[in-house]
This record gives structure tokens, C-alpha cells and sequence, in this order.
């Protein structure tokens, strides 16, 4: 699962961005509310999650389940929000695929 600033660096990459400040800009947050997610004061909340899903054209809840994990105040709430992750992960593939899970049941043994 990728981290806050794995993401922030993903988006800068994907549109060609150089500077925080001109992601900041971009992205429509502030430039020290990118400077907090930087040096770890703060993860990105569900909103700022879907705005950088929407930048990288990638499924929300793929964002949201993985700064859910990388805030989480415990290890069994992080092993939750990485096993819905998972979970999340393996049916969209498979819906991908065109298969469903009950035939594709091997692939979780």
C-alpha cells in the first residue's frame, strides 16, 4: 500500500509537476497543508484521498483504504484497512478479468 507522500509524488509525476507549490496549486490544497503531508504531520483525509485518486484516474477507495491504513492508531485497525485492500484489489481484478469469485475461488487458496 502506498504511503501519503507515495501518492503526492505519483500525481507530481503523472501531470509533470516539478514543485510542491505548483501541486499544491493543482491539487487545490494549500501549500502547507502539502508541506504538513510531507514531513508527517498530517495523512491525507477521505476528501484530499479522492482528489488524488481523481488526478492519478484510479479507483478511490484504492487511496482512501491506504491513507485509512497509514493513519490508523493500531495495528489491528491497520491489518483491517490493508485486508479490505486486499479484498478490494483481488475483486476488481477478477472483474477485470470477467471472472467471478466463486470461479476464481483458487486464486485465495
Amino acid at each position: 500500500m502506498k504511503t501519503t507522500i507515495q501518492f503526492l509524488d505519483a500525481v507530481k509525476e503523472k501531470l509533470g509537476i516539478e514543485s510542491d507549490y505548483a501541486l499544491a496549486k493543482r491539487l487545490g490544497f494549500s501549500l502547507s497543508t502539502v508541506s504538513n503531508y510531507r514531513t508527517g504531520r498530517r495523512v491525507l483525509d477521505d476528501d484530499a484521498a479522492l482528489t488524488i485518486a481523481l488526478a492519478l484516474d484510479v479507483h478511490p477507495f484504492t487511496v482512501i483504504a491506504s491513507v485509512n491504513a497509514e493513519r490508523a492508531k493500531t495495528p489491528e485497525q491497520r491489518a483491517r484497512w490493508s485486508g479490505v485492500m486486499e479484498k478490494f484489489s483481488l475483486s476488481f481484478n477478477l472483474l477485470l478479468l470477467g471472472a467471478s469469485p466463486r470461479r476464481a475461488s483458487f486464486l485465495t487458496r
